[in-house]
């Protein structure tokens, strides 16, 4: 277990190659070997449940959240556009 403190530093030198699976774990109640079960689909659906569920429960993780759905955006939201720099539907 690599373990050693130092004051102000927060860099990860190691890899959790198992935190994913920890995480639908917690959140579903599986265990491991039930988790490693699941189809792939499945299996991502829990894990954006999970992580969408554990970003709610902070303020950090809901403006994470905004952010991110707002990145994911296709098409611009006109009608708050509009609003936000005025004008309408015909451009005056």
């Amino acid at each position: 277990m690599p373990y050693a403190p130092r004051q102000g530093e927060d860099k990860a030198y190691y890899e959790n190659k198992s935190s994913d699976i920890k995480t639908v774990s917690d959140y579903t109640g599986l265990n491991f070997i039930e988790v490693w079960g699941l189809e792939l689909f499945e299996y991502w659906g829990y894990l954006h449940d999970a992580v969408v569920w554990n970003c709610s429960l902070n303020d950090a993780g809901k403006d994470y959240l905004e952010e991110a759905y707002i990145f994911s955006q296709k098409e611009p939201d006109r009608d708050k556009l509009r609003a936000k720099l005025g004008g309408d539907k015909n451009g005056k």
